[in-house]
């Protein structure tokens, strides 16, 4: 998601401060593994430090500000005095929202992002938290309250100022590159001549850089890390010596001992025995105390099982929602194994269940009428390759259960009957009578999981998303309001579905009914007479164009009418376009398509909207969102039918 984009999105939040908070580490001192209670800004001012936000690391010279996310764990350690600003917030976007700010959060939301910059006008940020921190030290007064709120967006809107003319947030230093490599390497034997070749540096080069930002020399750098990853294990795990240094990168105990007791002061036994079991909660910080070092929350014993050590690799330890999910997927995924091979030794399931997995494409053989009536099935590959915006993927060559994470109108309307949709697509009025069987997944991989799809199809550009349907089945990824029009998505998915021959028949259909209507349309228009397509929502007007829906594609691109002449052309080519009430009149056409809640009668008597002539005269169609937003093949069928009833029918009163 772009800078601009996240803009449109703090537009439309509702936003509440949760907590403002300081702490003021010195040298050597630390904030370790704070998991953050909800999403947060954090500055760090007046002096240098390291800032780890789970893997990801930056240094700070003088100053830096970070985004995160909710649930993402923060490490500041100091080279020296630092102090540390935090502001937890949190968000909520409106059901009354424009569809398209919900599929942009559904889609990449913003306020889970995770990002760095170097702030242009810290001092502007400084001054804002500084009255935000005042302003919620003096107690929980209303007006107080309202007081950090406000600064609150103020400061948002100078740090999005500052990210939009920097376009977007910085790229890591050599340091910081170098810092996130051994970060995550740290446990294995480091060669700085190779990773200075990789950087294009020499290692000389990279060792100065890197010391004159971090005051230590990447071995030392790299020995620190493995020596607080060793402490954490003896405060909180039942590993041996050799276990926990043979983790951390030492096959020398004897070796790894000394080293221990050179840096931090105590050996390993005695340093288990003063501080074993040191537990502290994993949301709660003391920002008052700078000699408050936290400890990170109790971590799995090293020697444990699989599904346990994968989450110690690279010396770090994170359960996000990601990892939560796909902990279940992968627990639901083995139940179902294990009871497809207990179904294959009583003899029921076949050699399929037999050996715990079904093969790619094996339903869609046994149920094609091509295989049954010859022998191709024995030679015609199970699977194929297609094209999509993010590379080419494998899929079942006759795919028989089919995940409609997104496009579920497209997969309907070629006759596939899906085994899986999402609830935002199923509420579509256009789809009645048309979703039985089809189970309701939401944005759960546990429910999708046990649909057992064999090909998974969603709008989702995240490819952390993408990689987690992968694992459940093929996952077809196409962006939203991608194609240029409804034939294009239909010929597109029905290659993808191996429906050629329908998306074709429906087609043709389809133009020939366009057709029809269009000539109805034109015949019923007096020449030069145009058509607006807007939405009302909360004081605010969006003008839609010939990509979007609304009717504003089966409008301007299928019935060919035009809107006024004084719309700008860069609004029309927008998917939808913002403006200001000033310029309504403007912007008004003869006859007026207006998605809203409101009814004729209270927009007569609204001061503005009364006197626009198509309000007055009753020359508007009014319907509402959940109308007007839907625009697959099957939505658009229906609309196109009371889009052109309703226009013949006004013009010819």
């Amino acid at each position: 998601m772009n800078i601009h984009e996240q803009i449109q999105l703090w537009n439309q939040v509702l936003v509440r401060v949760l907590d403002v908070r300081l702490k003021r580490i010195g040298r050597g001192d630390e904030l370790n593994g704070y998991a953050l209670p909800s999403s947060a800004f954090l500055l760090a001012a007046h002096g240098q430090g390291e800032l780890r936000m789970d893997d990801e690391v930056w240094l700070s010279e003088r100053y830096r500000l970070l985004h995160a996310g909710k649930g993402r764990r923060i490490t500041v350690r100091a080279d020296g005095p630092l102090d540390v600003y935090l502001i937890l917030y949190k968000t909520a976007l409106p059901a009354s929202a424009l569809r398209e700010f919900h599929m942009m959060l559904q889609t990449s939301d913003p306020f889970e992002q995770s990002w760095a910059i170097v702030p242009a006008e810290p001092l502007e940020l400084l001054e804002l938290i500084d009255s935000m921190l005042g302003a919620w030290a003096r107690g929980d007064d209303g007006l107080r309250r309202l007081q950090v709120r406000g600064d609150f967006i103020r400061f948002v809107h100078a740090v999005l100022s500052q990210r939009e003319r920097a376009d977007g947030a910085d790229s890591p230093s050599l340091a910081e590159q170098v810092v996130r490599h051994l970060a995550r390497h740290y446990r294995r034997t480091i060669s700085l001549d190779r990773l200075a070749r990789q950087l294009n540096y020499s290692p000389q080069y990279v060792s100065r850089k890197f010391k004159e930002q971090t005051g230590r020399s990447p071995m030392d750098y790299v020995i620190g890390l493995r020596m607080d990853r060793a402490r954490e294990l003896l405060q909180t795990s039942e590993a041996s010596l050799q276990e926990i240094s043979a983790h951390v990168g030492y096959a020398d105990l004897m070796y790894f001992n000394r080293l221990f007791k050179k840096t931090v002061g105590l050996t390993p036994g005695q340093y288990r025995k003063q501080f074993a079991r040191t537990i502290v909660s994993k949301n709660t910080m003391n920002w008052t105390n700078p000699s408050v070092v936290l400890p990170l929350p109790a971590r799995y014993d090293v020697n444990g099982n699989d599904i346990h050590s994968q989450y110690l690799q690279d010396g770090a330890y994170r359960m996000t929602n990601h990892t939560r999910k796909l902990s279940a997927v992968v627990l639901l995924g083995l139940t179902m194994i294990l009871s497809a091979c207990g179904a294959g030794a009583n003899g029921t399931a076949g050699s399929e269940a037999a050996g715990g997995e079904k093969p790619a494409g094996s339903a869609a053989n046994a149920a094609s009428p091509e295989a049954s009536a010859s022998g191709s099935a024995e030679t015609e590959p199970a699977t194929r390759t297609v094209s999509t915006a993010f590379g080419e993927v494998e899929v079942p060559r006759h795919p028989q259960r089919v995940a409609a994470i997104s496009y579920l109108g497209t997969v309907l309307a070629l006759g596939t009957q899906p085994v899986a949709g999402e609830t935002f697509l199923m509420s579509s009025p256009y789809l009645k009578g048309m979703l039985d069987d089809i189970e309701d997944v939401g944005d759960s991989l546990e429910k999708l999981l046990a649909t057992e799809p064999d090909l998974i199809i969603t709008h989702n550009p995240n490819q952390e998303a993408i990689d987690q349907y992968k694992r459940i089945a093929p996952t077809v990824s196409v962006p939203y309001n991608a194609f240029a029009s409804i034939q294009e998505e239909m010929r597109y998915f029905g290659e993808i579905l191996d429906r050629q021959q329908e998306a074709e028949q429906w087609i043709e259909e389809f133009e020939k009914r366009i057709k029809e209507l269009r000539d109805q349309v034109q015949t019923a228009l007096k020449p030069g007479q145009t058509v607006s397509i807007m939405q009302e929502y909360d004081g605010t007007v969006f003008l839609f164009g010939s990509k979007s829906g609304r009717g504003g594609r089966i409008m301007y691109e299928m019935f060919e009418t035009k809107p006024p002449a004084a719309i700008p052309a860069h609004m029309l080519e927008e998917s939808y376009y913002e403006f200001s009430l000033e310029n309504l009149s403007e912007y008004m056409g003869d006859y007026l398509v207006l998605t809203t809640e409101r009814s004729l009668e209270q927009l007569q008597a609204d001061p503005i909207w009364g006197k626009l002539p198509p309000i007055r005269d009753n020359r508007v169609l009014l319907w509402t969102e959940n109308e007007s937003w839907y625009r697959d093949p099957i939505a658009v069928y229906g609309q196109i039918e009371k889009l052109a009833n309703w226009l013949v029918e006004t013009a010819g009163k």
